[in-house]
C-alpha cells in the first residue's frame, strides 16, 4: 500500500479558486469521473484519505464520491451523524497510517486533500507519489498547494503527461 496524490493545481500554485471551488472546475474539459487520467489512477487505489473539510461535503452529495474505496479521515473532531460506519478516523497522521496499513488494502490510497492533510502525510514521509495536474490558469487566490511554513522537501520528477486541453500531469517521488 502506498499513498499517492492526483491533485490539480493552477500554474500559480492554487488548489482552489478564490471562491473555494476546486481548480479543475475552471477547465471546461474536466469530467470528474473520466478525464485527466483519474480513472487510470483510481484503478490502482483501494482507499482514499482526506481531512474533515474535504470529507464533509460528501455526506450531502447525491452520489458517494468514493465508491468501492475504503475512506480514512484525518480529524480530531467526531464526524457527524450520517457518516458511513466503515469510515475510519484518527486525529494524527501516524495513527491513521497505522490504520490504513492494518486495513489489508490490496492497492494504494488516494490522498484526496486538502493542503493540511497533504502537509501532514508529507511531513511523516508517508507520501510515495505526488501527482499534480497543472491547470493552465492563474487563479490569483484560493487555497495554496502548501501551507505557509511547511518544511522544505525535495522531490524527483518521474514522469510527465500532457493532456489535449493544456493540462500537464507531473509525477514526483521523494528525493
Amino acid at each position: 500500500m502506498e499513498i499517492k496524490t492526483h491533485l490539480f493545481a493552477s500554474i500559480d500554485g492554487y488548489l482552489s479558486t478564490p471562491e473555494g471551488w476546486p481548480v479543475q472546475l475552471a477547465m471546461p474539459t474536466f469530467d470528474p469521473r473520466g478525464s485527466h487520467g483519474l480513472p487510470e489512477f483510481l484503478a490502482g487505489c483501494r482507499g482514499a484519505v482526506m481531512g474533515r473539510n474535504t470529507f464533509l461535503p460528501a455526506l450531502g452529495a447525491p452520489q458517494w464520491p468514493w465508491p468501492g474505496l475504503r475512506v480514512f479521515v484525518l480529524t480530531s473532531t467526531p464526524l457527524p451523524e450520517g457518516t458511513p460506519e466503515d469510515v475510519v478516523t484518527a486525529s494524527d497522521p501516524e495513527r491513521l497510517l497505522e490504520l490504513m496499513r492494518g486495513a489489508g488494502l490490496d492497492g494504494d490510497v488516494h490522498l484526496v486533500g486538502g493542503q493540511r492533510t497533504l502537509d501532514a502525510f508529507v511531513g511523516i514521509g508517508a507520501v510515495a507519489e505526488l501527482g499534480i495536474i497543472t491547470v493552465p490558469r492563474f487563479m490569483g487566490g484560493g487555497m495554496r498547494l502548501s501551507i505557509d511554513g511547511s518544511a522544505v522537501r525535495s522531490w524527483e520528477l518521474r514522469s510527465t503527461h500532457p493532456f489535449p486541453d493544456g493540462c500537464v500531469k507531473h509525477v514526483y517521488t521523494p528525493a
